[in-house]
């Protein structure tokens, strides 16, 4: 099987189910996505790569070893609304917004949050979201990973184009 030329956070979710091992610049990626390896600092990679949604993701390290961190960025040619919504479950498929929502529009180039240890389970998920016809928002991306293994970890996810 050949290795993909860039790796998307819908293709990991995939991985649990076809386990390979990407590396890029050192940096590999957990064969499984709600295992209790994390991702590595340093991965860099596109969360997705077409047109209207060109979406950069990194993983660097958070400013405290004990929360996950978020910050979700736009170039500075987007002014449309983005969004990147945050939530946690018990058990697999019963996720709830835990109060964390973060937003760029217009000169708002930039928003972060994070997540505290006694918020984290193994079950987390991000969904992003832009700015749709009539005002409505439209739905880009949803990635499932295991937010207690993640912790000390910061995930930017880099709008490049829109």
């Amino acid at each position: 099987m050949r290795e993909p030329s860039s790796l998307d956070l819908r293709r990991l979710v995939e991985i649990r189910y076809n386990p390979i091992r990407r590396t890029k610049e050192g940096c590999t990626v957990s064969d499984d996505p709600l295992g209790d390896e994390g991702l590595d600092i340093g991965l860099d990679t596109m969360a997705r790569d077409e047109p209207g949604a060109r979406i950069h993701f990194e993983v660097r390290q958070a400013d405290d070893p004990q929360n996950v961190e978020f910050r979700l960025e736009v170039a500075d040619r987007i002014t449309w609304w983005k969004s990147l919504d945050i939530y946690m479950a018990l058990t697999p498929g019963t996720f709830i917004p835990i109060g964390r929502r973060i937003e760029t529009k217009d000169a708002v180039k930039a928003a972060e949050a994070f997540v505290q240890p006694f918020e984290l389970t193994k079950f987390g998920r991000v969904s992003l979201w832009k700015g749709g016809f009539l005002g409505f928002g439209a739905w880009v991306l949803d990635w499932h990973y295991n937010a207690w293994a993640n912790r000390g970890r910061k995930f930017v996810f880099r709008w490049e184009e829109d």
